[in-house]
């Protein structure tokens, strides 16, 4: 696998065949929706991954052929095979698939089809934070409408897609790579644009012209008043023929405009004026501020695609959240463990203000950095943002890419997060983890996991250990 740098994805002329689609890589967000999207229309989908899952055994369980291990044997006639970003170039199925003729595909070419073929109003979410969670709750807000919907991550005992019978098709827009200027939406969702992708980015200037390309091919730009990022794309494309802007915010003047935002533990109430200035509060029940505004990013978009406000309220008031995204891992002996997919300095500010709101007693996180590209851009933010927590377990980096000549660690994100008043106990590794957090908690105390990688793999682990420290 490799980091998403320099890869190119070629212009995709001619329709495809997805009628028995072979994905290399079906365990990763966005390819295991398509595949679940596909199964459910009635395609004979396999896919093969390093590892077996929770999402690969999901998708077996929905009918998909799924292999552990990336392999030649594993192409069984197929029409397309699938690739992503992270996948290489070099990888065993899809080379066996170009010498034989086969069609390879990138995931954003299958995604945009889907979309074109489904003759329906489409919505695209974007942005550097908050999209999945956003394509969530939208998807919960026209839950009556049965919309089909692919995004990143899987609701809290469901899934991350479904193909339904309903008039609107919403999906998750990946800027990572830039596939997403590869859509062309009814509407476009900019929840923010921030310096993310070091990788694949010079910088700021380069996300926002990219979300800018996306926004021009929508009809509908539906942005964050408040967001910097958001707003330098909005003054990009304001006043250009056949694209109307709408914004939601806090902002003074946002279209939809956010008059008070409360939180009490995991739920906030919204107080808003929507489109025609009538009042409307919506009850989120995921912590966090950055939460109630996706919330609002929702509302917004449906009241666009002309569903009555009440109903999108109702909708939302039932979203109960997505796998990693401040979730409720477990309470032992008074600890509690959440778990936190933020890995960007915004990300993690936003998390640990929210694990404020839910604890009385210590916020422990322990974060796992990922990327040597994005630890060594973004790693003295990381530290910084992280000395908000009363303790801070530090992993090692994780990457799916060999380290470079010159290997990057967390030294400065320790160094940065130390000088901002942190508490840093620097580990090797998921065991060492353990035994410090067991060491460190208390009752009353919140333990967040942080990060992408196998942080998660933790929660059980630290409650079981309290578990047994208490009964021994």
């Amino acid at each position: 696998m490799t980091e998403t740098k320099h890869v190119q994805i070629p212009v995709e002329c001619s329709p495809l065949d997805l009628s028995r689609p072979h994905f290399a890589g079906i365990g990763g967000a966005g390819m295991s929706a398509l595949a679940r999207l596909l199964v459910e229309q009635g395609a004979q989908v396999s896919g093969s991954d390093l590892n077996t899952t929770a999402v690969t055994e999901r998708l077996a369980s929905a009918g998909c052929r799924v292999h552990a291990g990336h392999h030649l044997a594993h192409l069984q006639q197929p029409s397309v095979v699938v690739w992503s970003s992270v996948i290489a170039e070099d990888n065993e199925e899809l080379v066996a698939a170009r010498a034989a003729g086969i069609t390879v595909a990138h995931r954003s070419h299958v995604l945009a089809q889907l979309m074109n073929e489904a003759g329906r109003r489409s919505v695209v979410v974007a942005g550097t934070h908050g999209k999945s969670t956003t394509t969530a709750m939208l998807a919960a807000a026209l839950e009556r409408r049965d919309p089909s919907w692919a995004g990143g991550g899987a609701l809290l005992g469901g899934t991350n897609a479904h193909y339904g019978a309903g008039q609107v098709f919403i999906a998750e827009g990946d800027e990572s790579d830039r596939s997403i200027i590869n859509y062309r939406p009814a509407v476009a969702v900019l929840l923010n644009a921030e310096d993310d992708h070091p990788e694949n980015y010079t910088g700021l200037a380069e996300t926002v012209g990219v979300f800018r390309d996306f926004a021009l091919a929508a009809e509908v730009l539906v942005v964050s008043a408040d967001d910097p990022g958001a707003g330098a794309v909005t003054e990009l494309v304001r006043g250009r023929e056949g694209l109307r802007v709408v914004t939601f915010g806090q902002s003074k003047g946002a279209d939809v405009h956010v008059t008070g935002i409360e939180a009490a533990g995991p739920c906030t109430w919204v107080q808003l004026e929507d489109l025609d200035g009538t009042p409307v509060t919506l009850t989120v029940r995921v912590p966090g501020r950055h939460n109630a505004l996706n919330a609002v990013a929702a509302f917004t978009t449906g009241r666009i695609l002309g569903i009555d406000a009440i109903e999108l309220a109702e909708g939302l008031g039932g979203f109960e959240g997505i796998e990693r995204r401040m979730n409720m891992v477990g309470t032992a002996d008074e600890v509690s463990v959440r778990d936190s997919f933020a890995h960007h300095p915004t990300a993690i500010s936003a998390d640990l203000a929210a694990a404020r709101t839910l604890t009385t007693g210590r916020t422990v996180v322990v974060f796992e950095p990922r990327g040597w590209a994005r630890t060594a851009a973004l790693g003295a933010d990381m530290g910084s943002a992280l000395a908000a927590a009363d303790e801070i377990v530090l992993l090692p980096v994780h990457s799916t890419v060999t380290p470079p000549p010159a290997q990057i660690g967390t030294e400065e994100m320790a160094k940065a997060a130390v000088a901002a008043g942190g508490r840093v106990h620097q580990v090797t590794g998921l065991t060492d983890a353990e035994g410090v957090v067991a060491g460190l908690v208390r009752p009353g105390d919140l333990v967040l996991l942080m990060g992408t990688g196998e942080v998660n793999a933790l929660g059980a682990r630290i409650l079981a250990h309290r578990a047994t420290t208490v009964l021994s």
